[in-house]
């Protein structure tokens, strides 16, 4: 037998179409919302009965800010017994633009890095400025120096500190940084493979790893490579000395630093070679004396014993120079007198001449000083001349003062043969035997003159 489907009352269908309408108005007038519900008791069965419609209604877009209007309708139609309801749902609007913090920059915003707490390399918490950061030529933050560029090869990185082996970047005399090789390869330097690395903290290729002439190993058919000589030196190729070199070919020796440096011959360019000067001298070397030497890699001369000691003028290490004695004395060396001069080399003060003569004592060179006579006599100075009495000093203190000396009784007529002074009585006795045989009278004394005696 046939299934009928229930139908509704005709109050009920006129009520859904009433409803229906009324939404349709609503949606064309703009509303963005409307919920109508009613209830019909004159239902005959439980329907339900839903329908979904979306509607965009308007899009404005204004400067930075962008509206957008939907519509959303949602029908529910529900027949149960006696009851039928509809409910509709219209209308949905947001509105969009830069928002500070997305972590997107938009419109004006300088940045937006989600944050933006204004930390070092940050963005600023209105996204309108930059924070310090690496570049900005203002050092802050952990920089060690910030030159506002990202130039790598001055003397500061773009890592805003200064070149160094182990920062990634080539800079001065570095050959590689890091993993950095400056586009270089085994091959490129003349391998035939192999890897090349850079060596850390010292920034030179590291060629160990690369195959053929090169990388420090001496392999068939080489005979050298690199710093391996295989012990040869300069001196088994025939030289006095020098550097041995390897080819850069690996298969010969390159003797160019090798030399005959120390075999007293000038050979090849060399300037000099131990004694051998070749006619110079300080004094060619524009100096005023001293000693020139060769360098020990013959290619200079050392003239580091080479002076201007006699010029009478001081210069470099000289303490004096000739009468250039730098406004020293004797008494400033602590003497009390005497002549101070300067050594022959000019490193020193000759003190020899300088005294303390005056102090009634005998120093140095002094022979006597004042009253310190060191137990001469006139006498003991010259024997044959004077008679036994004090002697003098002189003022300079290198000589006996002998003029209050005489020759004694030889002068006077003393009655008794003979003199004090035995030298001059045996040359008067011998002019005069009376004078030493009888008395020495007033003849004896004055023919003492004539033998040379000093008298008062």
């Amino acid at each position: 037998m046939p299934t009928r489907t229930p139908r509704l009352a005709p109050l009920s269908r006129r009520l859904v179409g009433l409803l229906s309408l009324s939404l349709a108005t609503a949606l064309a007038c703009g509303d963005d919302s409307a919920v109508v519900s009613a209830t019909d008791a004159d239902t005959s069965s439980d329907t339900t009965t839903t329908t979904t419609t979306s509607t965009t209604m308007s899009v404005t877009t204004t400067g930075e800010n962008t509206t957008t209007t939907t519509g959303e309708i949602t029908t529910t139609t529900s027949t149960t017994g006696e009851t039928t309801s509809t409910t509709t749902t219209t209308g949905e609007t947001s509105t969009t633009g830069p928002v500070c913090g997305d972590g997107v920059v938009e419109g004006d915003e300088v940045c937006d890095d989600g944050t933006n707490d204004g930390s070092y390399g940050g963005c600023m918490p209105d996204c309108g400025a930059l924070a310090d950061f690496c570049g900005d030529g203002q050092m802050n933050g952990r920089e060690l120096c910030d030159d506002g560029n990202d130039v790598e090869d001055d003397e500061c990185t773009s890592a805003c500190a200064p070149p160094s082996c182990g920062d990634g970047f080539i800079q001065g005399d570095e050959e590689c940084d890091s993993d950095n090789l400056g586009g270089a390869d085994c091959v490129a330097l003349g391998f035939t493979e192999g890897e090349l690395s850079c060596v850390p903290d010292a920034c030179v290729l590291d060629v160990s790893l690369c195959i053929g002439c090169g990388n420090g190993l001496i392999e068939d058919p080489e005979i050298c490579d690199g710093a391996e000589l295989d012990g040869v030196t300069c001196v088994e190729q025939g030289f006095v000395g020098g550097e041995l070199l390897c080819s850069l070919t690996c298969d010969s020796y390159d003797t160019a630093q090798c030399n005959n440096c120390g075999n007293d011959l000038l050979d090849d360019d060399e300037l000099c070679d131990g004694v051998a000067l070749g006619d110079e001298s300080c004094a060619t070397q524009g100096f005023f004396g001293g000693e020139l030497t060769c360098a020990p890699s013959c290619d200079g001369f050392d003239t580091s014993l080479c002076n201007l000691c006699g010029n009478e003028i001081i210069d470099d290490l000289e303490v004096c120079d000739g009468v250039d004695l730098a406004g020293e004395d004797c008494i400033s060396q602590g003497f009390s007198g005497g002549t101070l001069s300067c050594s022959a080399s000019c490193d020193a003060l000759d003190i020899s001449l300088c005294t303390n003569c005056g102090d009634n004592m005998i120093d140095g060179d002094e022979v006597c000083d004042g009253d310190d006579v060191n137990g001469n006599t006139c006498a003991s100075v010259d024997p044959e001349v004077y008679a036994d009495s004090p002697v003098g000093c002189a003022m300079a203190c290198d000589a006996f003062d002998t003029s209050q000396c005489d020759s004694g009784d030889c002068c006077i007529n003393n009655g008794s043969p003979g003199c004090e002074v035995g030298a001059l009585e045996a040359c008067v006795c011998a002019l005069d035997s009376f004078c030493c045989n009888n008395q020495w009278d007033g003849i004896c004394a004055s023919e003492a003159l004539d033998c040379g005696a000093v008298c008062p």
